[in-house]
């Protein structure tokens, strides 16, 4: 599908999606906490309801304001950069500060001083819901002023407003499958490659959400393969899945000094989908956040230890997520 056939289905949805969901609020409010007092699994439907009325919200605003970009800044490049990277941080702010209202989320966040360096690091935080992809962006990108530049599945080009602001910038939308590995390492090493000082990578290794479902389904194939030594590390991060080593091995590969920023977090566990927020896995959760920074100068040059390399950034991963398990309030 071309993008001008994508856009043709996805921005007329959007636009009825959003005007027939807010026209039609005062009926599904009123429906959805009938829901929630009849149905247990069902207890936070109207804060579902309010979240993804904001999020259709963004997404049409988004649309409407990155025409508007356009039409002001289309002939000055370093302008029309900047504020659509302007445009992308007031969409995961507004849905970070609505979720934050709506569920009576908290958030904590540790290892702030891993944000000072000389240049902008690559980030890569572990991926466990459709909510922690804000996270980076709130509370790294924003308080620094750094422009950070994503690795995303290409499906993710049918979100009307990801498709137009996000192919405006810098990012990269990788197709998944074993057919266009080197093509894909390509695309994201010349992003790494072309960053000035002030622009980061984020690249997210498990290169899917965790749910418990994929996690048994990796551990059933490495144990059909027989790959023991593999089996067993996988079995060592029962909060992640095993980083795929095609892509971030070609940026350690290219690194031309960046260090690497790891972000573990826990609150978001039970939020893969939509469906999985009504029965209330966000209510009153407080998110917890812990940021450290790996210097460049210890990661290993040998392709054979960069293998290595990675798994034990994923011990400490999983040594993260554990100490913040154990000091969840």
């Amino acid at each position: 599908m071309t993008t001008l056939q994508r856009r043709a289905l996805t921005l007329p949805l959007l636009g009825l999606a959003t005007v027939l969901l807010v026209t039609t609020l005062p009926l599904w409010l009123p429906l959805s906490a009938l829901l929630a007092l009849l149905h247990p699994g069902a207890r936070a439907a109207p804060r579902v309801l309010g979240f993804f009325t904001l999020y259709l919200l963004c997404e049409s605003a988004g649309v409407l304001v990155a025409a508007w970009l356009w039409l002001r800044h289309g002939r000055t490049p370093e302008a029309f950069l900047e504020a659509n990277y302007e445009l992308q941080s007031w969409w995961a702010s507004t849905l970070k500060r609505g979720a934050a209202w709506l569920f009576r989320l908290r958030f904590e966040v540790t290892g702030m001083e891993a944000f000072a360096g000389s240049a902008a690091p690559i980030v890569l935080p572990r991926h466990s819901s459709m909510g922690d992809t804000v996270l980076p962006v709130v509370f790294f990108a924003l308080p620094t002023g750094v422009r950070l530049r994503y690795v995303l599945k290409r499906e993710l080009l049918f979100d009307p407003c990801l498709d137009i602001v996000g192919q405006r910038l810098p990012n990269y939308f990788a197709r998944r499958g074993a057919g266009a590995t080197e093509q894909e390492v390509a695309g994201v090493v010349k992003l790494l490659t072309t960053m000035p000082n002030h622009h980061g990578l984020l690249l997210y290794p498990e290169g899917t959400r965790f749910s418990e479902g994929k996690r048994r389904a990796v551990l059933a194939r490495l144990r059909e393969k027989g790959d023991e030594k593999a089996l067993a590390r996988a079995e060592a991060w029962p909060s992640l899945l095993p980083p795929r080593p095609g892509g971030l091995r070609g940026v350690l590969a290219h690194n031309p000094g960046r260090d690497l920023l790891l972000l573990a977090h826990r609150g978001f566990e039970k939020s893969a989908s939509f469906s999985e927020l009504f029965n209330g896995s966000w209510l009153d959760t407080t998110v917890q956040l812990h940021f450290w920074r790996v210097p460049f100068a210890e990661i290993p040059k040998a392709p054979e230890a960069q293998v290595e390399f990675i798994n034990g950034l994923w011990d400490a991963m999983q040594d993260a997520l554990t100490r913040l398990e154990v000091a969840r309030p």
